[in-house]
């Protein structure tokens, strides 16, 4: 099962994640849905604070959560794979 081992901020707003297969990704989160205004906080800040991994989502103490499936799914739309 694929999990999150790893997760830092790169360049103050891209989440530098890495996978227990070895694959890295630098999710820019500012391409997170512009509809779903769950995220509108993380967009507005300059700076992104340190997250935390449960291995299946990437979390912050506000309690904003963003899961792999959700962050590969936008992965795979945004390069034309889905």
């Amino acid at each position: 099962m694929l999990q999150i081992t790893r997760v830092d901020i790169v360049d103050g707003q891209t989440l530098d994640i890495e996978l227990n297969n070895g694959h890295l990704i630098l999710f820019d989160t500012q391409r997170l849905p512009q509809a779903d205004h769950t995220y509108d906080s993380l967009r507005d800040l300059e700076v992104l604070p340190r997250p935390n991994t449960d291995g299946q989502s990437i979390f912050w103490r506000d309690g904003l959560r963003i899961s792999l499936e959700d962050i590969l799914r936008w992965l795979s739309m945004q390069t034309g794979k889905e």
